[in-house]
């Protein structure tokens, strides 16, 4: 019989932290990592005509790179879910940085675009143990009455990386070269390996006879998980996919630069960013994170239908409907992974990595499908084709639990 765990008895199959490593800020190393993962992501975003230039590619092939990236992202992150809670976190996020910095640096000295292909699907197995990691330690590690906070402003990492990356991409890549990026992004990974590395966290104690890959089952027992899963890709997957294609569509769209392009997208992030900052607030004022999902959502279905589907319309209203789309992915998303986190009960890791393996999936499959059709059907009805995904996931949402709390434990078997 499954029983409701509280957090005294979560708490007791939590290690201590020894006197230096509880005055520890987790935010900062948590938030490096973050910002390195959403780097991987669209770091190529501004710079495709150019890379497509080095490589002698066409500029939508070059999106095959983020692609690549979310492939092996999504086919290893779920394996190494068990054993981060089997060995701990770190013992995965510390090598994941140190390899995605190398990585990186192989991606800028490729010397064709198979090679590139080849470097960034590292990439993306490295990142399969940071993000996952990354996050479980906020749960593992910080009173649940933080964690919405915490997560919030870890989720800046991520978000800001959509601010920076796509105006220093750009600007970088018009005026010096487009490797540039790729070896600050190195550079960064391994200062945030060092971060981490000092960082103490607590890790759950478990038994040492219980099988590595038993946690699978478990996951999906948990109630209602398939159906978060299903959310997962459908909604914010794709809508992470789309964010990877936004700057590559206001090229096509509207014909502007690589710079112009480049502050854009960093426009855009930056209302991601706003939505991270406002996404505790907006918890307050809407009652629930639940409908903090839902009515971010719609938010960024309605944005991105203006701004890349409709005929082209004025500045003063592309300007209000990208900062919907940005803010309410900005607020929506950091809430939909919390509510799967916290319903993950003892087996968080696993959890945690197979929905980041989702999303990577939900991310491969849009820049997949733009580097084989973009050419033929246009921006588009592409993204039309995808908002209509995105409004099946909004519709399994409604199926969700309205309130967030800790899930029934799986009995052991």
């Amino acid at each position: 019989m499954s029983t409701l765990p509280s957090l005294s008895s979560e708490a007791a199959g939590l290690t201590a932290l020894d006197e230096a490593g509880a005055a520890q800020n987790p935010v900062v190393p948590l938030s490096l990592s973050m910002f390195l993962i959403g780097t991987g992501e669209v770091i190529a975003s501004p710079m495709m005509l150019e890379m497509a230039q080095t490589f002698d590619v066409s500029s939508a092939r070059v999106a095959w790179l983020p692609g690549v990236y979310a492939l092996t992202y999504a086919s290893l992150g779920p394996l190494l879910g068990p054993f981060s809670d089997r060995f701990g976190r770190k013992a995965l996020l510390v090598p994941g940085l140190i390899g995605l910095g190398v990585s990186m640096s192989a991606t800028a000295l490729s010397a064709s675009f198979i090679g590139a292909c080849c470097t960034c699907a590292v990439g993306g197995a490295c990142a399969g143990a940071i993000q996952p990691n990354a996050l479980a330690i906020i749960n593992d590690s910080v009173d649940e009455a933080r964690q919405p906070d915490v997560t919030g402003k870890v989720f800046l990492g991520l978000t800001s990386s959509f601010v920076i990356v796509p105006a220093v991409g750009g600007l970088l890549a018009a005026h010096v070269d487009w490797r540039v990026p790729y070896f600050l992004m190195a550079g960064a990974c391994f200062v945030a390996a060092a971060m981490v590395a000092r960082l103490r966290v607590r890790s759950a104690v478990r038994p040492a006879s219980a099988a590595l890959f038993s946690t699978f089952r478990r996951a999906f027992e948990l109630p209602f998980m398939r159906l978060r899963f299903a959310v997962s890709f459908l909604w914010l997957g794709i809508c992470i996919g789309l964010g990877a294609l936004f700057a590559e569509a206001l090229r096509r769209r509207f014909g502007l630069s690589t710079q112009a392009v480049g502050v854009w997208t960093g426009f855009f992030g930056f209302a991601v960013l706003l939505g991270n900052l406002l996404m505790d607030r907006a918890r307050r004022l809407f009652g629930s994170h639940f409908r903090v999902l839902l009515y971010g959502s719609l938010a960024t279905i309605v944005g991105a239908a203006v701004v890349d589907v409709l005929p082209p319309l004025p500045i003063y209203l592309l300007v209000p409907a990208g900062l919907a789309w940005g803010l309410g992915y900005g607020m929506a998303g950091p809430a939909h992974h919390f509510m799967v986190a916290s319903s993950a009960a003892d087996v968080r890791g696993t959890v945690v990595a197979i929905n980041a393996s989702i999303l990577n999936s939900g991310l491969m499959a849009v820049t997949l499908i733009a580097g084989r059709v973009l050419d033929q059907t246009g921006v588009e009805l592409l993204v039309a084709g995808l908002l209509g995904v995105q409004l099946v996931g909004v519709g399994l949402m409604l199926l969700l639990p309205r309130t967030r709390g800790l899930a029934p434990v799986a009995p052991s078997r």
